[in-house]
């Protein structure tokens, strides 16, 4: 017998003591596992049962667990999700350091929680396998670690007696599958499983993070292209913060053209800080100078900029997408190595010199992207920023190409919008002149 979307499967099994036990597997197409237990009892006497479920995991993977992106033991356990628990905490280590500051609620061996409903599993970067009991029920149920290098997620429900003649029926879930950003959103909503959809550590920024994803996926669904997609997200967002970008620029300018005015008041008042101090604040307020203008907009883009790089990194949606000719899959790097050309030599490339056409891309946008800067006057800092765009090439090579496509979009865009405001204020490439102090 198959089991399939819309064909159930059920397993009997006889005890010979008068208890007939039965499981019932039901599937959708996203793999969530519907299973229903029933215990007849057509023995003489009362039987006591505690339904059960566990899923368990063989192994930590190869994928770190990471600030950005929990790997291992996940669940719901009446508040929000868990990302605490790591395997290292299953096996019997104390919480890090860095674990403990942030307020881990994790502790070295079993972490067992009693609860009502939720549910929990092991994820890793685009994988979750999951078991979640009744919402309504109150279990008792965590992690564990297992024999060798197994560990297990379980849950046991309140004890039930089942009189002779009669039978005990409970329902549980199990899903097995991807970590689909929409596919975990509608099983939180239709079937009622609390905070499923945070399966996906979208962190902090989640509120910024699941927007920046609609779009996205709106996007590959009308155009069919995800690296095409990734672009025009890229264009949307650098468009919609483009006026803060002007604003940083105006600010700099304004900063910049009162340099002289104010290292003369420093210079005029150095023994003195608080007069100083009193006098530069008059300068800026005279001049109508905010000296946090320029900060402010460069603070309000991190977020932005960063969900749209956690976006890219979490979502599953972009694996196995093609882009263009030989980059089949935007998630994995660049396959078209140089050092072998491109597959034509019989050389496996060392993995720190696995350098593809897309890193070598981004490493040149840098680079004319750095060129458009006003030239540091330390040494030291000319050469670190002749460096920097060729050593990211090789930091960034490993990484998924719709990053690298994404970064390169952002550079380029960088590149227009820096030329464009440089142009609109040429006094910020120049050299700031020299202070004149007046006695």
């Amino acid at each position: 017998t198959e089991l399939a979307p819309g064909k159930p499967v059920t397993l009997k099994w006889a005890n010979g003591k008068g208890q007939v036990f039965a499981l019932t597997f039901a599937v959708d197409d996203k793999y969530m596992f519907t299973v229903r237990q029933t215990v007849s009892n057509a023995g003489p006497a009362p039987i006591a049962l505690r339904p059960y479920a566990l899923v368990s995991r063989a192994g930590v993977g190869t994928e770190p667990d990471t600030w950005t992106n929990h790997i291992g033991p996940i669940g719901v356990f009446d508040k929000g999700a868990t990302y605490d628990i790591t395997f290292d905490n299953l096996k019997g280590k104390e919480p890090g350091f860095f674990a403990r500051l942030w307020g881990s609620s994790s502790k070295p061996g079993a972490n067992m929680f009693d609860a009502t409903g939720g549910w929990l599993g092991f994820g890793d970067k685009y994988f979750l396998a999951a078991v979640i009991p009744d919402r309504g029920a109150p279990v008792r149920s965590g992690f564990r670690a297992a024999n060798g290098d197994a560990y297990q997620g379980d849950f046991t429900l309140a004890p039930r007696v089942v009189a002779p003649g009669k039978a005990l029926v409970s329902t549980a879930k199990f899903f097995a599958g991807a970590k689909e950003t929409n596919t975990l959103d509608r099983y939180e909503d239709r079937l009622g499983i609390a905070n499923f959809g945070k399966a996906i550590d979208w962190g902090w920024f989640e509120v910024v993070e699941k927007p920046i994803f609609k779009y996205l996926d709106w996007l590959f669904r009308n155009i069919g292209n995800f690296g095409v997609a990734i672009i025009l997200l890229t264009v949307t967002i650098r468009t919609l913060i483009f006026p803060i970008a002007q604003r940083q620029f105006a600010s700099m300018a304004a900063m910049k053209a009162i340099q002289p005015k104010m290292k003369a008041l420093q210079e005029k008042y150095k023994d003195d800080k608080a007069r100083q101090q009193q006098e530069v604040m008059a300068l800026y307020k005279a001049e109508k100078v905010n000296p946090l203008a320029g900060c402010l907009p460069t603070l309000l883009q991190i977020p932005i900029m960063y969900s749209l790089y956690k976006v890219l990194l979490l979502t599953i949606e972009m694996r196995h997408k093609p882009f263009v000719g030989w980059i089949q899959d935007l998630s994995a790097p660049d396959p078209a190595h140089i050092l072998n050309l491109f597959g034509l030599l019989p050389y496996t490339v060392p993995g720190f010199l696995a350098i593809g056409v897309v890193p070598v891309l981004l490493g040149v946008s840098m680079y004319f992207q750095f060129k458009l800067n006003p030239a540091p006057m330390d040494e030291a800092q000319k050469q670190v920023f002749a460096i920097m765009p060729w050593m990211l090439m090789f930091v960034m090579a490993p990484f998924a190409v719709g990053l690298q496509i994404y970064w390169i979009t952002s550079n380029l865009w960088t590149i227009a919008q820096q030329r464009l405001l440089y142009a609109k204020h040429p006094a910020l490439k120049e050299p700031t002149p020299k202070a004149v102090v007046k006695t």
